[in-house]
């Protein structure tokens, strides 16, 4: 299994058990912040499974989920989607309020530049919304 520990948050590849926190947390992601994604809460809540839930609980994916956790919750997302130009594009960045400001996202990403070597992809790519000032 996949894990590294920064400070009081653990970072690891979300498996097929984390799937109902995934939701939770996107869904939270989608209604708080609906200006930084492509899409909406409404839609998005109404999906029997979301697109990244199915990844999650599929063990031969070759997009990954990467989760923040404060003990037990989740507190943070990173996804990862493998295209074929062997990249990894970086989707669904997501930190909860509470743990913003304390370098959580910057250490996602630091756990999706390990995961470009392990998988042996060339680069990650990130696009964001032009005023999504917080990215």
């Amino acid at each position: 299994m996949y894990k590294r520990e920064r400070m009081t948050i653990s970072y690891r590849i979300l498996q097929g058990g984390d799937a109902p926190s995934y939701r939770e947390i996107r869904l939270e992601s989608l209604k708080l912040h609906p200006e930084s994604y492509g899409s909406t809460y409404e839609d998005e809540q109404k999906k029997a499974e979301l697109f990244f839930e199915s990844q999650i609980k599929n063990k031969h994916s070759n997009n990954l989920m990467i989760g923040a956790f404060s003990n037990s919750a989740l507190v943070g997302l990173c996804g990862l989607i493998a295209n074929e130009s062997n990249q990894f594009l970086v989707v669904q960045m997501y930190v909860r309020d509470a743990y913003k400001r304390q370098g959580v996202g910057q250490a996602l990403i630091s756990e999706a530049k390990h995961l470009l070597l392990k998988y042996k992809r060339s680069s990650l790519v990130l696009a964001v919304y032009e005023y999504n000032t917080q990215a």
